[in-house]
């Protein structure tokens, strides 16, 4: 029997690929691009804006350092403990020999000047209201000085001069006496007053040859606390200071004398020096004038820049500040924290993100470039010209205008992200 061969037609290499629903490939690519494109034209005309205010900031260009004090500064000493009695308090201004300190003999002598001092207060108030009531004081006069007083007595107490605050005290109680003077009997006044007299006179006999004064060595400003560094940082050194020399002499580690009485900053100015890179130090130069804030005592003052003192090839510089205002928390510091304010800005705070360069036609035809910001005012967009003061990391502080309808002003609503953002747009919600 004859074999009959069927030969099969072969496939051809170009056939087309079904999917296994039978739709070809290309409808699917083709709908999935129709999709994209469609999405990217909602898009486009979506209204996307997100906004935020702008608002008023002020902010310093500053640099952060540790600051070391410089002084000429006198020790005192001559009495130790409890036999020692205060007359200036810490930040106190005072001349050479006035009194700082009496130092009693013994505990004896100190409790009979502890006896003294109210005496010697009533003898004084006693002898106010004699006067009052003799001559006839006026009661609105005294109760508008009495106000007054308490005005004066609340900036002493917030400055810190403590024996300017007592005198205040002492004044405050003989005007309140004198205006209740008019009540008075005055016999009955000066029989007191004699009494007293006499308890002084005995007291003061007693206290005789048993007291020493100590007084201020020099003028300056007085202070209860001594460091060690009173021989160390001293002014002398101030002028060929080297970076080196500044890092021996602040990381010693000085013995204080415990049985010093406190000490006397020379003169009426101070000196900070700090340690701040190269590149910081080229934005100083000598006689500037600055402002420091202490950031721990919540302390600012001006100053000027005394000396820039830089090393050839050194990557960091002293820089050395001068001031002159002094109070009870100042004396007392050594090495504090501070910021260095070369100058403060206000104005409207602008994200970096937000600003954007329009182009546009002068008069005379020509394409120039302004930098500004969209806001969102009602259904407009509105392009605003901005002129910058400081730049910060991640916002702009921009000058603030209250006439000039083309730059921002406070409360604007500033685009900082938006879709085909245009100058007078309206925007469809």
């Amino acid at each position: 029997m004859q074999q009959e061969t069927t030969h099969q037609k072969p496939k051809s290499k170009h056939r087309r690929r079904l999917l296994p629903n039978g739709r070809p490939v290309f409808v699917i690519v083709t709908a999935v691009i129709v999709l994209l494109l469609g999405w990217q034209v909602i898009s486009a005309f979506a209204v996307t804006n997100e906004t935020t205010p702008a608002v008023q900031v002020t902010v310093n260009d500053s640099i952060f350092a540790d600051g070391w004090f410089f002084r000429d500064e006198t020790t005192i000493t001559g009495g130790t403990g409890d036999s020692i009695k205060h007359i200036v308090y810490s930040g106190e201004r005072v001349q050479q020999n006035a009194a700082l300190a009496v130092v009693y003999a013994d505990e004896q002598a100190l409790m009979l000047s502890r006896e003294l001092d109210p005496l010697e207060n009533r003898i004084a108030l006693l002898d106010t209201a004699l006067q009052s009531a003799t001559d006839g004081a006026d009661a609105a006069k005294i109760d508008q000085m009495i106000i007054l007083q308490l005005q004066q007595m609340a900036a002493q107490a917030k400055s810190g001069t403590g024996s300017a605050l007592s005198t205040a005290s002492n004044t405050l109680r003989t005007l309140v006496l004198r205006r209740e003077a008019g009540n008075a009997d005055s016999a009955a006044i000066t029989a007191e007053r004699d009494a007293l007299l006499l308890e002084q006179s005995s007291l003061n006999a007693q206290l005789a040859g048993h007291t020493t004064q100590l007084t201020a060595p020099t003028s300056g400003y007085f202070s209860e606390v001594v460091d060690g560094y009173e021989d160390i940082l001293t002014l002398d050194v101030l002028e060929d200071l080297t970076t080196e020399q500044f890092h021996e002499l602040t990381g010693s580690n000085p013995q204080k004398d415990d049985a010093s009485l406190g000490k006397m900053i020379e003169g009426f100015s101070w000196y900070l020096v700090s340690e701040i890179t190269t590149e910081q130090a080229s934005r100083f130069y000598e006689g500037q004038s600055l402002r420091v804030n202490f950031t721990q005592a919540s302390l600012e003052t001006p100053v000027t820049v005394h000396a820039v003192l830089k090393e050839r090839g050194a990557d960091t510089a002293l820089l050395v500040l001068e001031g002159t205002e002094f109070n009870s928390e100042m004396v007392s510091m050594r090495q504090q924290p501070v910021e260095i304010i070369l100058a403060t800005y206000t104005g409207l705070k602008v994200p970096k993100k937000a600003v954007r360069i329009q182009e546009s036609t002068d008069s005379s035809g020509n394409t120039v470039q302004q930098t500004g910001v969209f806001i969102l005012s009602g259904s407009f967009q509105k392009f605003k010209v901005i002129n910058t003061l400081y730049e910060a990391d991640d916002f702009y502080v921009v000058e603030q205008s209250a006439t000039d309808v083309d730059m921002l002003v406070e409360q604007d609503q500033i685009i900082i992200r938006g879709k085909n953002l245009q100058n007078n747009m309206v925007v469809k919600k």
